[in-house]
């Protein structure tokens, strides 16, 4: 006896891709066997993260703050009203952002 089970999620309309999953189980006991297949929709927002938002602000002002013109506080400022992050996630996001644009030193 065999018993298959598919799982599918709905696809929200504004999303644009996707990944899925299969994953096939299979239970032999003494007369009877069962199969059970579970298929897993991932679908992928088509908005961009707050991680590359973020990065973005940081490119952009990224001459001023080397500058001086800009300071730190105030694109933390920026991240937390226009990324959507706590204080604490928008200085985290800020030393990151920092770190990829900063030229590495050669030793």
């Amino acid at each position: 006896m065999t018993i298959a089970k598919k799982v599918k999620t709905e696809q929200p309309l504004n999303k644009k891709s996707e990944r899925t999953t299969t994953k096939q189980i299979s239970k032999s006991g003494d007369n009877n066997q069962s199969t059970e297949t579970i298929t897993k929709t991932v679908v992928k927002p088509d908005t961009p993260s707050k991680a590359s938002r973020a990065m973005k602000i940081m490119e952009e002002q990224w001459d001023n703050i080397q500058s001086g013109k800009i300071k730190r506080k105030d694109i933390i400022q920026r991240f937390i009203t226009e990324v959507g992050l706590t204080p604490k996630g928008a200085s985290t996001y800020f030393g990151n952002c920092k770190k990829k644009l900063t030229p590495k030193q050669k030793n």
